[in-house]
């Protein structure tokens, strides 16, 4: 086929430049990467290996248009046909089928058409487009189309010629879904990115034994664009990008002091906690770590404070009988809304969600205190770079809104503590351990870092009694005070 049969295919009047509108997808976490959406009529390629969610992410583009701008926007597919794509979409929220009567969705089933000829198909859906005064299109598959043509030379030149600059003029903005086969590389044919306006990529890779999703915006023109792979998901309203963690500008560090509600630890601490620094409490199972913390929340909430409490590993009641045990009142103080307990359990396929759930958590209750329990449960489902990344962004944002914090570590001995990078982002670092003395299991306690202020950096006994913690005197010389014996562990 000839390329200036081609060009004539639909008669236009072209324009000068591509107009600086933005049209946003309607993805969740996607838009914000590329200064609001897709440049107009721009042809983007969006590209994955199977069941990377390509269809998915298309169809948010169309819907989103259909649905909150009153944009009409057409499907070309050679790939699935209509009653399945209409079925499926319908199941994560999508009914195609209303704007399709109001005119604003159009699907083109062209699976049993491809012998008909790429001009005669071109020209179908240049037809489409005129009729419904469209404003959206996906192609899919740009690969499936691609291949109808004799030789590479020839899609490229119909992929620039027409898909651009007919697209443009007629206003219309594309995404081209392209095959990206599992062990390659390439684009489909491994040209279409060097012509595109626009790459994003999907890809899949097996972390932990599950498959984890990402994003890149490759290019983009005339776009600041981030080069960071972002995870992405796929759920009951479709597909979600979760944004890379922003670094909050710290105003103000605070000198007075917030007791922990332990007095033997206050002492050691020279007064207690700076207001707004961040502590992290590390130790193996059943050293007292959350003990210590309700201590925390107990005081903070007699004190009139909002106080906010994430466990990550044990339900609300049993934290509350735990703290009622101690004679600390949690169940007076959260009938005050002075104290607000939230269990949440991350697993593989969901920690980004309770990543994003604690930080909303934080702007919805505003709290003074907030302990977090355990770091842990989220730490060992993430890659290493990705979780200091997190704890730089929450650790700058509990600083910059004065929010004294409590995160809790599970760590058997004390080198971990300062290999995971968390170290250098918390101000205090408060080791629990037990140690044996004299055939008999203690708990001790040190403070191996606090920032900005002279401490008490002795081993100090402890026990957990009917009021909760009670800190005694330094150890005398003991043995097995540098690490815990491995029968504490749990």
């Amino acid at each position: 086929m000839e390329s200036s049969q081609l060009s004539h295919s639909v008669e236009i009047k072209t324009t000068s430049k591509v107009n600086g509108d933005r049209v946003p997808t309607g993805i969740e976490g996607f838009d914000a990467l590329i200064e609001g959406g897709i440049p107009k009529g721009y042809s983007v390629l969006l590209g994955g290996n199977p069941g990377c969610g390509k269809t998915i992410f298309a169809a948010q583009y169309l819907y989103h248009g259909s649905s909150k701008f009153s944009e009409p926007g057409i499907y070309v597919s050679f790939a699935e046909d209509r009653e399945t794509f209409l079925k499926n979409m319908k199941r994560i929220g999508m009914d195609f089928e209303k704007y399709e009567q109001e005119g604003k969705f159009k699907y083109m089933d062209l699976v049993t058409v491809k012998e008909k000829g790429v001009d005669s198909i071109l020209e179908c859906v240049f037809a489409e487009i005129s009729a419904l005064k469209a404003k959206r299109l996906v192609i899919d598959s740009f690969s499936a189309l691609s291949q109808a043509f004799p030789a590479k030379i020839d899609a490229r030149v119909a992929f620039h010629t027409v898909l651009g600059k007919i697209a443009r003029a007629s206003g219309v903005t594309t995404l081209l879904i392209s095959e990206i086969p599992i062990g390659s590389k390439l684009l489909g044919g491994g040209m279409e990115e060097f012509v595109a306006d626009g790459v994003i990529i999907l890809f899949q890779s097996v972390e932990r034994g599950f498959l984890a999703r990402k994003l890149q915006v490759v290019k983009m023109r005339g776009t600041k664009t981030s080069r960071v792979e972002l995870r992405y998901d796929i759920g009951q309203n479709g597909l979600r990008v979760y944004p890379i963690p922003k670094i909050s500008s710290i105003k103000e560090v605070f000198t007075d002091r917030a007791s922990t509600g332990i007095e033997g630890l206050d002492i050691m601490l020279h007064g207690g906690l700076f207001k707004g620094s961040l502590t992290l409490l590390t130790g193996p199972s059943g050293t007292g770590k959350t003990t210590t913390a309700l201590h925390f929340i107990a005081q903070g909430a007699k004190q009139n404070e909002v106080c906010l409490y994430v466990a990550l590993e044990e339900p609300m009641q049993q934290l509350i009988r735990q703290a009622e045990g101690f004679g600390l009142p949690m169940k007076k103080f959260i009938d005050k809304e002075v104290v607000k307990i939230i269990s949440l359990y991350p697993d593989p396929c969901s920690f980004q969600d309770i990543v994003l759930q604690v930080r909303s958590l934080l702007e919805e209750h505003r709290p003074s205190r907030v302990v977090i329990d355990a770091l842990t449960s989220i730490q060992r489902l993430m890659p290493e770079h990705e979780y200091v990344r997190y704890m730089k962004s929450l650790a700058s944002y509990l600083k910059a809104n004065a929010v004294t914090s409590l995160l809790i570590s599970i760590s058997d001995v004390i080198t971990p503590v300062t290999e995971t990078g968390v170290s250098t982002v918390v101000d205090n670092i408060i080791s629990l351990r037990h140690v044996e003395i004299d055939s008999a299991l203690q708990r001790s306690l040190i403070v191996l870092k606090a920032r900005g202020t002279s401490h008490d950096n002795s081993i100090r006994e402890f026990e957990i009694t009917s009021k909760g913690i009670v800190v005694k005197e330094k150890f005398g010389n003991g043995t097995g005070l540098g690490r815990s014996p491995s029968s504490s562990r749990s």
